[in-house]
């Protein structure tokens, strides 16, 4: 196994035989805390949770093999990440898709702080999320669509960010 990626709070592992990836969770001592207390799900918990809710939404995700409190690991997709299908491709048909993708997931209640293309990937047209760990179900905030939404201000196109925007109604 590889490393691929160490940040400060994940490091993710390559197997290269199996074609997986195993990312390991850091987190700090104060969401440890809240993970203990059951204010918060463990990362490794809420990415299963997370894209259990998204593909119940038709919306595709890596597929999850294992997962603890602080792991999980998922099957390689055979594609591009989004940012670099952006650059390669004609992506017109695609980032109508990656606004519907957003609204979709905005819509159900589910925020992200990092709708970044980076955070998604296309394999044969159609774009999957990935990094799900982060994903929160809310219930009781309705403000997480406008935070996710200038969440995303400088990582995607400012055009998407309006059409997202107009499709919620904000």
């Amino acid at each position: 196994m590889k490393i691929i990626s160490e940040q400060k709070r994940s490091i993710v592992y390559f197997n290269e035989n199996n074609k997986t990836f195993i990312k390991n969770f850091k987190p700090k001592f104060i969401n440890k805390l809240k993970y203990f207390f059951k204010l918060r799900k463990y990362p490794g918990n809420n990415f299963y949770f997370i894209s259990s809710e998204l593909q119940k939404l038709n919306i595709p995700t890596v597929k999850v093999l294992s997962y603890s409190h602080y792991s999980v690991t998922t099957k390689k997709l055979r594609g591009l990440p989004l940012d670099k299908y952006l650059k390669e491709k004609n992506n017109s048909f695609i980032l109508n898709d990656f606004i519907l993708l957003i609204t979709t997931i905005l819509n159900h209640d589910i925020y992200c702080g990092d709708f970044s293309y980076d955070n998604f990937f296309v394999v044969n047209n159609k774009i999957y999320a990935i990094d799900l760990e982060d994903y929160k179900k809310e219930r009781f905030f309705n403000n997480c669509k406008n935070e996710a939404i200038r969440r995303m201000k400088g990582k995607v196109d400012d055009w998407v960010i309006e059409e997202i925007k107009k499709r919620l109604n904000l």
